[in-house]
């Protein structure tokens, strides 16, 4: 799922290019809903998180329904090329004022998707994917003359493989024309979107539908014999983006380029008569030349390039096989942080009617509550792995119907046995402390996603480099999300808090160093009151104290039992003996 990640080639399947985006922005408002100036700063924010994470996506902004005498193409204006975004074409974009543009007289939506078509096919990139991103409001249709080559266009764009997707801009929900529900249909979008108002929101969307869905390995799934589907597997999670190293001349500081050639020497004698003197001659090395050499025995074994691969390949070609299925009870949550889990998903391109056989194994696995157990190897030279199959709907968001995550299982190597440190508190620990201990744990959970986190220090000083070089006065904020939040703990009973984890402050109890002298005398905790001792007693509720506190308690009652080695239940039973 990250732009950036290098994409892994298997034997059948090879991907070349980089995505490429046409931000299409409505600009005809006959309402004044002042949606336009939300696309305009959403699609600022968008260029401004791509020129920070450096990517080579191929992003192009459009604007529609505007009379610009100076567009070669009525009610449509280029504002920026279908290129990677730089500092140039932001600036550009941030210094365009929405309101100052003069509105057409009607809308036209036929002669934007041409226009945006005709980009892809001019573009001299090769392009991996091709979307359009349309931003308006869905209520306001174009001129009836206009629907028809409207739909025309939308065809020709299916066919040429680019997709078409609507985000709707209004604060409030309303009623979309009927016009908007055809074309939804048409580019085999059977919900409506849902409206969205806040910019940061359509910033997400922005980046979620221009973030490349490509997959990282295309394999063949074997579920029985002569039973196959094609799938693709995809990486949810991104990986830290690392600065690209240039390397330049330390006389001109020109980038440096590196170019490998291989080559091969040709030795023949210089003349027929004269076989003493030999003539070298350096001619291109083909790759079906090349050798690979291995020593063995004080002798030199050459292997060809298939030789070689078949060598460092010892376990087939690169493939998804079913081995059996096991109750999901099976999978403890602990295995998923073992390794990073991918996505699956069916691969129609591959194998036809892949999607109904995956849908068919979704379902059941479903409903007998089960998970598929497979080995992987998702590259020709990579060693196999078992995974588990566990069925999903909607991960992370995305607008995915049914897929598996591809969870990596460990072997039994792996797994090991370590001994409970902390075996006696746990044994001590009540009923209630517990119960305290599982309302705190799930107080603080939270739904977790890779970008929540960003180190503060970092962050700020990225905030004052940008603003000097986009020339801002002011430095954008930023939310620390490190600093805890104190709501979540609202909830939580203080007084059990104090009994369990206290007392804190001054009068709290230290614990012993391993290096003091064994006569030293443990420092004693803190009184036990009188009262409260009498009412726990009473109400049955004595196993609320600590073993310390229990144990100064029949010292104090001197009660001889409690010196000996006793666990906390048995303490609870001298206290209510001695105290009743």
């Amino acid at each position: 799922m990250d732009s950036d990640i290098e994409v892994e080639e298997c034997e059948e399947f090879s991907y070349r290019g980089n995505a490429g985006t046409i931000i299409l922005i409505n600009v005809y408002d006959p309402l004044s809903c002042k949606f336009p100036q939300i696309a305009h700063v959403a699609t600022c924010q968008a260029l401004k998180h791509y020129l920070r994470t450096s990517t080579s996506h191929n992003v192009g902004v459009v604007l529609y329904g505007i009379d610009d005498p100076t567009s070669n193409i009525k009610n449509v204006l280029e504002v920026m090329p279908l290129a990677p975004p730089n500092m140039d074409d932001y600036k550009k974009l941030k210094n365009i004022n929405i309101l100052a543009l003069k509105q057409a007289k009607e809308l036209r939506l036929s002669d934007a998707l041409w226009y945006c078509n005709k980009m892809f096919n001019s573009c001299t990139k090769t392009l991996s994917s091709q979307t359009i991103i349309l931003l308006s409001r869905l209520d306001t249709p174009p001129l009836s003359e206009d629907e028809t080559p409207t739909f025309d266009r939308i065809v020709e764009l299916n066919n040429s493989e680019i997709i078409l997707k609507l985000i709707n801009l209004s604060d409030s929900e309303y009623e979309i024309h009927q016009f908007y529900k055809d074309l939804l249909f048409e580019v085999n979008k059977n919900s409506l979107p849902k409206s969205v108002w806040k910019i940061e929101d359509v910033t997400k969307l922005i980046l979620n539908e221009c973030d490349r869905h490509l997959a990282t390995a295309q394999l063949i799934f074997e579920i029985g014999n002569n039973v196959s589907i094609g799938i693709s597997i995809y990486k949810l999670l991104k990986s830290n983006i690392e600065p690209k190293k240039v390397y330049l001349s330390n006389e001109t500081n020109a980038v440096v380029t590196s170019d490998t050639k291989t080559t091969k020497v040709l030795v023949k004698p210089d003349t027929d008569m004269d076989i003493d003197r030999v003539e070298e001659q350096e001619m291109p090395l083909l790759k079906s030349e090349l050798l690979h050499c291995q020593e063995y025995g004080n002798e030199i074994i050459a292997f060809t390039d298939n030789e070689f691969k078949t060598i460092n390949n010892p376990f087939g070609p690169a493939k998804l096989k079913l081995l059996g299925f096991k109750p999901e009870t099976f999978l403890c949550k602990e295995k998923w942080f073992l390794k990073n889990c991918s996505f699956l998903f069916p691969n129609e391109k591959s194998i036809e009617g892949s999607t109904t056989a995956l849908k068919a194994m979704h379902q059941a696995c479903i409903e007998t509550k089960t998970v598929a157990i497979c080995v992987i190897c998702s590259r020709i030279n990579s060693k196999p792995n078992i995974v588990a199959l566990s069925p999903c709907t909607r991960p992370l968001g995305l607008d995915i119907d049914i897929g598996f995550d591809v969870i990596p299982l460990p072997f039994s190597e792996n797994v090991r046995d370590l001994s409970s440190l902390f075996s006696d508190e746990i044994a001590d620990t009540s009923d209630t402390q517990k119960d305290m201990l599982k309302n705190i744990i799930n107080n603080v959970k939270f739904n977790y996603t890779p970008s929540m986190f960003e180190n503060p220090k970092l962050q700020s000083l990225y905030r004052v480099i940008e603003a000097k070089a986009l020339k801002q006065d002011d430095i954008e904020p930023f939310v620390d999300t490190t600093k805890p939040l104190n709501k979540i703990f609202n909830e939580i009973d203080g007084e059990q808090f104090y009994e369990l984890f206290g007392p804190f402050g001054v009068t709290a109890v230290k614990r012993n160093s391993e290096t003091k002298p064994a006569n030293t005398k443990l420092q004693k905790t803190a009184d036990v009151n009188i009262d409260v001792l009498d009412q726990r007693v009473k109400d049955r509720k004595v196993n609320m104290y600590t073993v310390p506190q229990l144990k100064d308690i029949l010292k104090h009652k001197k009660a001889t039992e409690a010196l000996t080695g006793l666990n906390k239940s048995n303490l609870v039973d001298l206290v209510y003996k001695y105290c009743s």
